[in-house]
């Protein structure tokens, strides 16, 4: 397409240039329009409050403000840590009656599981008994 532009300009004749129609600003003519337009802002502002005595009143309310909600923020994070802290000693001490209880629960299933194949070896030994003695019926 840039090829056409200037195949056509050139078939024009030397007298004739193309002109590119975009506006330069350098970056120093930009940083002027912008502090113009943050200055005239701050100006607008100026007009709006007069007096200074008003700025510095809400600028001081503004900063109590503040710092009272950074003292609200610093106290809501120490009950935090504290409630976290609470936690998990109540957690700590649950942990440990758990471990108690699971090893109280371990002895007595190791136990009831020692009775459970003394009945069994009993009762292989009863049923043996019984087989004798019915064999011993039979033969009679």
């Amino acid at each position: 397409m840039s090829n056409k532009v200037q195949s056509d300009s050139s078939s024009v004749g030397p007298s004739c240039s193309v002109v590119d129609s975009t506006p330069t600003h350098t970056s120093e003519q930009t940083k002027t329009s912008t502090n113009n337009s943050t200055t005239s802002r701050k100006k607008a502002f100026i007009k709006f409050v007069k007096d200074p005595q008003t700025i510095t009143e809400d600028l001081m309310r503004k900063r109590a403000k503040n710092t009272e909600a950074a003292r609200r923020s610093r106290q809501r994070r120490v009950e935090r840590m504290e409630s976290l802290e609470k936690q998990v000693a109540e957690l700590t001490i649950e942990n440990t009656e758990l471990k108690t209880r699971l090893t109280v629960l371990e002895i007595e299933k190791k136990s009831l599981e020692e009775k459970n194949l003394d009945k069994d070896s009993m009762i292989k030994i009863l049923e043996r008994q019984l087989t004798e003695a019915h064999q011993r019926i039979i033969r009679s």
